[in-house]
């Protein structure tokens, strides 16, 4: 009997990965290209500005902060209450090649905090976006090109 519990919580723990695995998808080139339209429109992102945000590059600019917030929550990377979700990060950006998981980590560990300055989550978003990004430029472009 007791056998038969264990593999009933073994198999229980399993669909439950299974299903939290299950609801986040990759994301194509076509997801981020799209992600990045949707979100210029949302916040009236002028030409040269946008320019830089498709080269992953994100200056300082009043629309910039909450650009990035739209770009990572479409991506399904972030949500205004859980801040970025590690485990999708990792493999969003690791799926095609396990040789960037030490990067990935790494921005990771470096970058992800839980919002402890209490900024707005425009600034919360991008602040540990802009951190990370860096660290796995190459691995963002190589994912979504």
């Amino acid at each position: 009997m007791q056998s038969h519990t264990l593999l009933l919580i073994a198999a229980f723990a399993v669909l439950a990965v299974s299903q939290t695995a299950a609801k986040f998808q990759l994301k194509t080139h076509d997801d981020a290209e799209k992600a990045f339209e949707d979100c210029r429109e949302e916040f009236y992102v002028p030409d040269d500005i946008y320019e830089k945000y498709l080269n992953y590059e994100f200056p300082t600019h009043r629309r910039t902060n909450c650009f990035v917030k739209c770009f990572v929550e479409k991506l399904g990377l972030f949500t205004e209450s859980k801040g970025f979700n590690e485990k999708t990060m990792i493999n969003q950006f690791t799926s095609k090649s396990h040789k960037d998981l030490e990067s990935v980590r790494h921005g990771l560990e470096k970058c992800i905090d839980h919002n402890e300055a209490e900024s707005d989550v425009c600034t919360w978003a991008n602040r540990v976006f802009s951190c990370w990004l860096p660290i796995n430029r190459h691995v963002v472009r190589k994912v979504f090109a």
